[in-house]
């Protein structure tokens, strides 16, 4: 058997001939990290909008659909880049959404939070 090195580690290891790997540990590690560089984009993505909504959600609670400076969540981390849709209601109000929570804008800074009902 023709001695080889590992992929991972850069051990030399003696085994079949198409084996890439020295250990069961170097192949998932391996396979790990090119998972986690390959997703990272979408982890970091996702990660903006759970912060976004988890403000979203302590201000609701707080304030409900009262009027709240935009600033006051932008305070607590909020981004306002990052949202997952935005919802046209039958009034004709745009909300931005962020999951089940949304808000709009008015034309002082002040936003107006809203959480729509979980579909079945």
């Amino acid at each position: 058997m023709k001695s080889k090195e590992c992929q991972h580690c850069g051990t030399e290891f003696i085994g079949r001939s198409n084996k890439k790997f020295c250990s069961n540990a170097c192949k998932n590690n391996y396979h790990n990290e090119a998972y986690r560089e390959s997703n990272q984009i979408v982890y970091n993505l996702d990660k903006k909008l759970h912060k976004n909504r988890a403000v979203l959600k302590d201000m609701f609670q707080v304030h409900r659909s009262s009027p709240i400076s935009l600033d006051v969540l932008k305070a607590r981390g909020f981004d306002e880049n990052f949202h997952t849709h935005t919802f046209n209601a039958p009034s004709g109000d745009r909300y931005v959404m962020v999951y089940e929570l949304g808000y709009k804008k008015s034309f002082d800074g002040q936003i107006q939070i809203i959480e729509l009902e979980a579909v079945a």
